[in-house]
């Protein structure tokens, strides 16, 4: 009956995938939200299941229990809060997308494809082996294409989806040369058999795999330089972009988290993430200040926050990997279903920040982290303390903010409040991030090299400097000359639009 549970979540969005096609639109619309509200419920009932009865598997041979390719599916810790985070994202962005396409006449068709690939995120989550994984990772891949194409006579949406196309490509390329690699060298494909292997000391052929698998994460979570595909997919329709951005970005972070006790046995692989994560996020985080678009502002945030996830990943902290992608989804999602409510509004940037606001925000900060992390030690039975440069970030993000504030108000009761909500913002973060660490105790949490830490720990303060001074820019020459390259990505995309012309050229007309 267990087994038949967890089987369900998928099947019964897939099931209504199917059928919606054949439906009227608002039929369609009708029974896609209705299965995704079974899928969540299931996934309750399962998450319910698990408290109680501990972990559950099921495998579906249809060649015989000896044969090595069967599916399975495992329902874990790690399984279970990404089962209950997209499915209900699922739930809610098919409910928004009904009002959103009301009155579009391929309502049933997107309906079809949206079930199509909410089913195949969950699969892919559930997959207890590399072969299932393999499998949902291309169904989700190719239903997002379908999404993609909605509108088909826009010239812009085709575009992005043929880039979109070909850095998934070499993703699979990846995962298919780490699938090869791993059933020579193990025989088998099951994750639990694999992680056994590893740490029993078979780890010879574990650096080559994990390498494959790091450059496939971080193509599907559009690493830098591969990354452009993800700001020019914003013709598609909201809902999908929302989902898009909370539930399939993520896959390549999930990926990395879910293998994590066969990366540990690989720091090369772990290192090149970490190296790659805090490039993508500082690059992000920078081309993002800079977008007039409130939608393309999204994209580059996402950017920089799947590097910042897979930096996680790389120094080990796949627990604080897996909050982040939590935190992630569920603010994305909310950022693109409500979108539009920001237009008008003047960037936080482009308001003056004094000075000397800049150093009391950050000397407050400090104290307030460093007093937060002093009553976890206290109160809280050995928890398990955050990398320095997490801390670091935390401090970073909060001093900002309360020179943001102290920029613009000076009264002393509101003063107060600030100190107040930045004292309960900190010591709720660090909350988190011991409560996820006693969650997943099971995860591995390899120790970094120092060395990278400070040199990541440079970058952000680095950041924190520019996005303090970013208000300054236009007063000075280099600035105006800084703003209009990032305004333009770099032009790493242009780049990479010229490299998918010559391989995929744009059909003319006439």
């Amino acid at each position: 009956m267990r087994e038949l549970l967890l089987f369900a979540i998928p099947v019964t969005v897939a099931l209504a995938g199917l059928l919606a096609r054949r439906l009227r639109p608002a039929a369609a619309g009708r029974l896609a939200t209705l299965a995704a509200n079974t899928a969540l419920l299931a996934a309750v009932a399962a998450t319910v299941l698990l408290i109680v009865h501990g972990p559950m598997n099921a495998r579906w041979s249809p060649f015989g229990p000896d044969f090595a390719i069967g599916l399975t599916v495992r329902f874990e810790v790690v399984a279970a809060v990404m089962t209950l985070l997209v499915a209900f994202l699922g739930r809610i962005v098919l409910g928004f997308a009904r009002s959103y396409l009301a009155g579009d006449p391929a309502q049933a068709r997107f309906f079809s494809w949206m079930c199509l690939t909410l089913a195949s995120v969950l699969t892919l989550i559930l997959s207890g082996n590399l072969l299932l994984f393999f499998l949902a990772w291309i169904a989700t891949s190719l239903c997002l294409h379908r999404l993609l194409l909605h509108y088909p006579d826009r010239a812009g949406a085709v575009f992005s989806a043929r880039k979109k196309f070909v850095v998934s490509r070499l993703a699979d390329l990846c995962l298919v040369a780490a699938l090869v690699l791993t059933y020579r060298t193990y025989g088998t494909w099951e994750f639990e058999a694999l992680f056994a292997a590893a740490a029993a000391g078979r780890t010879a052929a574990l650096p080559v795999i994990a390498f494959l698998l790091a450059i496939g994460a971080a193509l599907k979570s559009a690493q830098f330089p591969f990354h452009s595909w993800l700001p020019d997919t914003m013709e598609t329709p909201t809902p999908v972009s929302a989902f898009m951005h909370a539930g399939i970005v993520n896959a390549g972070g999930f990926l990395v988290i879910r293998l994590s006790p066969l990366f540990v046995h690989a720091p090369g692989a772990l290192m090149l993430l970490a190296i790659l994560g805090t490039i993508t996020a500082a690059f992000g985080a920078v081309v993002m200040l800079a977008q007039p678009s409130v939608k393309r502002a999204l994209a580059y945030s996402t950017i920089a926050q799947m590097g910042f996830m897979l930096l996680q990943c790389g120094l080990g902290a796949f627990a604080l990997a897996l909050l982040h992608i939590v935190a992630h989804s569920l603010y994305k999602a909310h950022a693109f279903l409500t979108a539009g409510s920001t237009i008008g509004a003047l960037p936080r940037a482009a308001k003056p920040l004094r000075t000397g606001a800049l150093g009391l925000g950050v000397l407050c900060a400090a104290l307030l982290v460093a007093a937060g992390a002093t009553l976890l030690a206290v109160f809280v039975p050995s928890p398990t303390s955050p990398y320095s440069v997490f801390t670091l970030v935390l401090v970073l993000a909060l001093g900002y903010g309360l020179a943001r504030f102290w920029s613009v108000v000076s009264r002393g009761p509101a003063l107060a409040r600030a100190l107040l909500a930045a004292a309960a913002i900190g010591f709720a973060s660090l909350a988190l991030h011991v409560g996820t660490y006693a969650l997943l105790d099971h995860l591995p949490a390899p120790a970094p090299a120092p060395g990278l830490l400070a040199a990541i720990a440079a970058v952000f303060a680095a950041l924190f400097l520019f996005q303090a001074l970013l208000w300054r820019a236009n007063a000075h020459p280099l600035g105006r000359v800084l703003y209009v390259h990032a305004l333009n990505g770099f032009y790493v995309g242009t780049v990479a639009n010229r490299i998918l012309n010559r391989l995929w050229p744009r059909a003319t007309s006439g």
